[in-house]
């Protein structure tokens, strides 16, 4: 089965007139990825085959990021540039993947539509909610291990001396990550109350995936504080369901958080939406790990 689709993967490179570059003989693949996450999955497929560079400076807001000149010169290294999708990024990715000669892959792009949810900010001011679907689907385990194969199909075809490995890893990865989903989904679906509230509107797809209720969120944009209407809609939301915990995400300003949880006398805890910090090849399964178990403990 991996040989077939390997060998299907050098027809289509074939077919695109090797309009994107490979690697020479004895040269390694090098990946750059426009998030920290995407980053830490592709470090995950590639294991010691390929080279995995995160595109924007480390502690990057992926929602704000522009390439400047010396993310330009790096990308004329690389040979695969992964994008998010689904206005997760604001750069023109087509533009500086065509301008480097090298291939662009779109990991959410052939998620099925029945999984995507659609986003629920409507502001024009936020990148990645005005209309269309909310980009996070990396907050599932089934969403990452998506992400995962699509970017191992892309470096199967653009190194097919490995591609082998790259598709085995990306099953494993897909294995484990599955596990860990199904693993706590049991556990959380013992606790009698799963109601809570989150600092913005990243987690959908986590909530649906666990079996969790999201009764809203602190910000529409990030950063921004919330207006005393939303705060107060907020209250009553969490007093008639009984939610336990309000949960602050890391570089926000939790200020608000506090607040609303002091008035409310519930607990206050942190989910990590990893959209910044250091990626490495287990750094989505102790991600996710650490954020479930936070959930876990905020609302038993």
């Amino acid at each position: 089965m991996r040989t077939a689709l390997l060998l299907l993967l050098l027809l289509l490179l074939a077919s695109c007139g090797g309009g994107a570059r490979t690697p020479r003989p004895g040269e390694k693949l090098v990946v750059m990825a426009a998030t920290t996450h995407l980053a830490a999955l592709a470090m995950a497929v590639a294991g010691e085959s390929a080279t995995v560079q995160l595109l924007p400076r480390e502690g990057t807001d992926p929602h704000s990021f522009e390439a400047t000149a010396e993310d330009r010169r790096r990308l004329e290294s690389a040979h695969l540039l992964l994008v998010n999708g689904l206005k997760l990024e604001t750069f023109d990715a087509a533009k500086l993947a065509s301008a480097a000669g090298i291939m662009l892959v779109d990991c959410s792009a052939q998620i099925p539509r029945d999984f995507l949810i659609a986003a629920e900010s409507d502001s024009a001011d936020h990148g990645h909610a005005h209309g269309g679907e909310d980009p996070h689907v990396w907050l599932s385990c089934e969403g990452a291990a998506l992400q995962a194969q699509a970017m191992a199909r892309a470096m199967a075809t653009l190194d097919a001396a490995n591609g082998e490995g790259y598709l085995k890893r990306a099953d494993e990865f897909q294995a484990r990550v599955m596990k860990l989903r199904d693993d706590y989904r049991a556990r959380l679906l013992a606790l009698p109350n799963r109601g809570f509230v989150t600092d913005h509107d990243a987690f959908a797809y986590f909530a649906r995936e666990f079996e969790l209720k999201n009764l809203g969120f602190l910000r529409k944009l990030p950063g921004k504080e919330p207006t005393l209407a939303e705060r107060r809609s907020l209250e009553a939301a969490i007093r008639q369901s009984g939610a336990k915990a309000i949960f602050t995400e890391p570089g926000h300003d939790p200020a608000a958080s506090e607040t609303l949880a002091r008035g409310l006398g519930v607990k206050l805890a942190s989910l990590d939406p990893f959209e910044i910090g250091r990626p490495s090849a287990t750094a989505y399964e102790e991600t996710m790990r650490r954020n479930l178990e936070a959930v876990l403990e905020a609302l038993k």
